[in-house]
């Protein structure tokens, strides 16, 4: 999720320089990470300023976390018939919440594409306002803070990461493509004994 290519790196940073903090805090109604870490860097760059790129990021992701929230508990389960996202990552916040309860509302921030899944399944679990809300405000308070830093700190040895993974992505794929047809390879062959043996 954090890393793109530097092609979405560059045209993030156009977006961001051209239209601002309206277009951190759009894309943070999102899986933002990738717009806050473009952010961050804009901001040690001297485009932006860092704390109110933390605020806006906050303001962004906590209101579609809210949002989500409070549609999971309107709708019940009538969100999941509708939504195969939901569906899909429901039973996974599920997990997570059994088993470290209010605390997942923390890891679910961190883990990707379970974020908005996540606030709409705490919604449908009916988790009281009482704990959803404020965790979840701390939750993104810490999470903009962290990410924006990254952004900031390491934003510009990320942008050369990304730049030297593009020159080499073709080399990656074709090792994936070897790797995947010995696999395949080797159970075929595995197959073929076991028939033998059977026989």
């Amino acid at each position: 999720m954090i890393f793109v290519r530097a092609e979405e790196v560059n045209h993030l940073h156009d977006l961001i320089i051209k239209f601002g903090y309206p277009a951190l805090f759009l894309g943070c109604l999102l899986e933002g990470e990738s717009v806050l870490i473009a952010a961050g860097f804009l901001a040690r760059s001297g485009y932006l300023d860092l704390n109110l790129v933390m605020l806006v990021a906050l303001a962004g992701t906590y209101t579609a976390d809210v949002t989500i929230y409070f549609l999971g508990r309107k709708k019940g389960q009538g969100i999941i018939s509708k939504f195969p996202v939901a569906k899909k990552y429901y039973p996974k916040v599920k997990s997570l919440f059994d088993r470290y309860g209010i605390w997942a509302i923390f890891i679910t921030r961190y883990l990707y594409g379970l974020r908005l899944a996540a606030a709409g399944s705490m919604g449908l679990m009916k988790m009281r306002k009482g704990q959803y809300l404020p965790f979840d405000f701390l939750s993104c308070t810490i999470w903009a803070i962290v990410i924006g830093g990254l952004g900031y700190i390491f934003g510009a040895s990320l942008e050369a990461l990304i730049g030297q993974i593009k020159h080499y992505e073709k080399l990656v794929v074709l090792f994936i493509i070897i790797i995947g047809a010995g696999i395949w390879l080797l159970r075929r062959v595995w197959n073929k004994r076991q028939k033998e043996n059977v026989n």
